[in-house]
């Protein structure tokens, strides 16, 4: 069957004269039925009108096959990703040509009508040699290879335009407008990439263009789907940023909520986003509903999961140290030392950092001899004590270029 496909759209010939004499004329069938059989002798001026009127539907049914890729292709590249989007072009393609040959059959079908009467439907074999039939085909390969290499040259630029845009951001001379307009004419000609979208940002943000560079960054967390990447985290430390620059914290949230619940994460990609909230929450002083999330955190996990309950409850107590909660946060680190001191053998690398953590909330209860014993007895250098109380740095937005 591919065989003979390939057979009928490579051959140029739309017409011969078989060994009876009959004349026939190549239709737009691909499979079968392929000639339209006259039995009788038609002149050679006739046919040369009939083949000049195919000639020129061929001509039109090529800008077809030439402009409907084309347009379909710069609109789908405008449009928001998915497979499913991505299945509906390439139907619609293949309807639109069919279409257009359909239509192109028809008028052929009613000039043949016309001018010569009523034909008889049959296959279209040239009396021309295997070897012929090959070299067409050969040719209508090298064609479509000629096509595919094409294609490959049009996105070479894309791979230079990304670099071009690395370039501009970390360029120390400031490029940042033309990396805009960069990543704007990638846009124009590819289709959508998520890092073009986060080097776009980055650039309008520091051209202080707040509101595009947020636009960017839901565009590309809604282009990535149900999945989450390591970007992501920088994503939506971003995204709190830039939308409490445009409203208000509590949108900021809002929005923050909206685009993780979007997202299929594992346990430990969960506590990460809570714990990016929650610093946001106790920086714009919102820490109502801190505790409680962690708290429906702790009740999602299965019960023998035993090293997500700990982890999430000492990001917890480090909450409410952060709070100023010290009694409640004394009190957890109380339960976390024994637990981890019972289970060394999974939690001995955490007691350090607990005890000092213990020792700090101590220290701000004013028990000093408490706080003393705790830094003792973590084993930390009095120098880098400081390093491990639990605080929090002023939100920044985040560049990883």
């Amino acid at each position: 069957m591919l065989k003979k496909l390939l057979q009928v759209i490579s051959s140029p010939l739309l017409y011969y004269v078989d060994k009876e004499g009959n004349c026939v004329f190549r239709n737009y069938c691909l499979f079968s039925e392929t000639g339209n059989l006259y039995k009788t002798s038609i002149p050679k001026a006739n046919v040369g009108k009939a083949l000049e009127y195919r000639f020129d539907l061929d001509k039109k049914l090529k800008w077809v096959y030439f402009l409907t890729p084309v347009i379909l292709y710069f609109i789908f590249i405008h449009m928001k990703f998915s497979l499913l989007a991505l299945l509906m072009f390439e139907v619609l393609w293949i309807a639109l040509i069919t279409l257009a040959r359909l239509f192109c059959s028809y008028l052929y079908r009613e000039y043949l009508l016309t001018h010569f009467g009523q034909y008889e439907a049959t296959e279209f074999t040239p009396p021309i040699s295997q070897e012929k039939y090959d070299s067409y085909v050969s040719l209508f390969i090298s064609k479509v290879v000629a096509c595919i290499i094409a294609i490959a040259i049009f996105f070479i630029p894309s791979f230079i335009m990304a670099g071009v845009l690395k370039f501009q951001l970390s360029s120390k001379r400031n490029h940042f407008k033309q990396a805009v307009s960069t990543a704007n004419i990638y846009f124009a000609l590819y289709p959508k990439n998520e890092n073009i979208y986060d080097m776009r940002a980055y650039a309008r943000f520091m051209t202080k263009d707040y509101e595009g560079a947020l636009k960017d960054y839901k565009t590309v967390l809604e282009l990535s789907g149900r999945k989450f990447s390591k970007k992501d985290y920088v994503r939506f430390a971003n995204l709190l940023y830039l939308q409490k620059k445009m409203s208000t914290s509590q949108e900021a949230v809002d929005v923050f909520n909206e685009y993780v619940t979007k997202k299929k994460m594992s346990v430990l990609q969960e506590s990460q986003m809570l714990w990016v909230k929650s610093i946001f929450k106790i920086e714009n002083n919102m820490p109502e509903t801190i505790i409680q999330e962690y708290t429906d955190l702790m009740a999602s996990l299965k019960k023998n999961d035993f090293k997500n309950q700990f982890y999430i409850s000492c990001d917890q107590a480090y909450m409410y140290y952060l709070m100023e909660d010290y009694v409640t946060a004394l009190a957890s680190y109380n339960t976390l030392i024994s637990y981890a001191e019972s289970n060394s053998e999974m939690f001995s690398d955490n007691v350090k950092s607990l005890y000092a953590e213990r020792g700090w909330a101590k220290k701000r209860m004013g028990d000093e001899y408490g706080a003393n014993v705790d830094f003792v007895e973590s084993g930390i250098e009095y120098s880098k004590l400081n390093d491990y109380e639990p605080k929090f740095a002023s939100q920044q937005f985040v560049s990883d270029f």
